[in-house]
């Protein structure tokens, strides 16, 4: 039993040595500051050293906190996007377009894109997306200007209308289908495949 518990206390200790060591890391919020924890010297250009708040630092990335290099808070106020946040969140898969953020398109609207130069219609039924060629196959004219009515996007042009599951044309005088394009939510945001399948 003695035994036992001083091989424990031993590997508790070791623990604690491991975690007083851990690297310096700079996390980015989301459209907010750089989080530093660690141990890290913050200098300015000519080699003045900044005085740092001990082990973690948040610092402006909005640049307009009054107290630079360090974040106040203002990132919010001034509703700053980080278009590197967009960046990281556009490593779409291989093949997929990030197109828009998944509260972007409410329960049954349409909003259209291009996606590889064409346009592509992207709708929400039932909660889940679905995207689908943006011409018209009768006159050729953009169908994101339209409405979706339950499953069917209809064409604002003459009223020919698409299901926006299969691209099949379902009223008149629509009767060729448009292509369907992949959709995958992932992580928040709604990716679309570039190419049609």
């Amino acid at each position: 039993m003695s035994e036992k518990h001083h091989h424990d206390h031993g590997k508790h200790h070791h623990h604690r040595h491991v975690a007083a060591m851990f690297e310096p890391t700079i996390t980015l919020r989301k459209n907010g500051p750089y989080h530093i924890r660690g141990k890290v010297n913050i200098v300015t250009a000519n080699g003045k050293v900044v005085e740092t708040a001990g082990e973690e630092n948040w610092l402006c990335r909005c640049g307009q906190s009054p107290n630079k290099p360090f974040c106040n808070g203002t990132h919010e106020r001034v509703g700053f996007q980080s278009d590197l946040d967009a960046d990281l969140a556009a490593q779409a898969p291989e093949g997929y377009e990030d197109v828009c953020g998944e509260q972007d398109l409410p329960e049954g609207e349409i909003k259209g894109f291009k996606i590889g130069g064409n346009p592509v219609l992207l709708g929400r039924v039932g909660g889940q997306f679905y995207a689908i060629g943006g011409l018209c196959t009768h006159k050729q004219v953009l169908i994101e200007d339209g409405e979706l009515d339950g499953w069917v996007v209809r064409c604002q042009r003459h009223d020919g209308g698409f299901d926006i599951r299969t691209g099949k044309a379902v009223r008149p005088p629509a009767v060729t289908a448009v292509p369907t394009y992949e959709v995958k939510v992932e992580g928040g945001r709604v990716l679309v495949s570039r190419r049609s399948s």
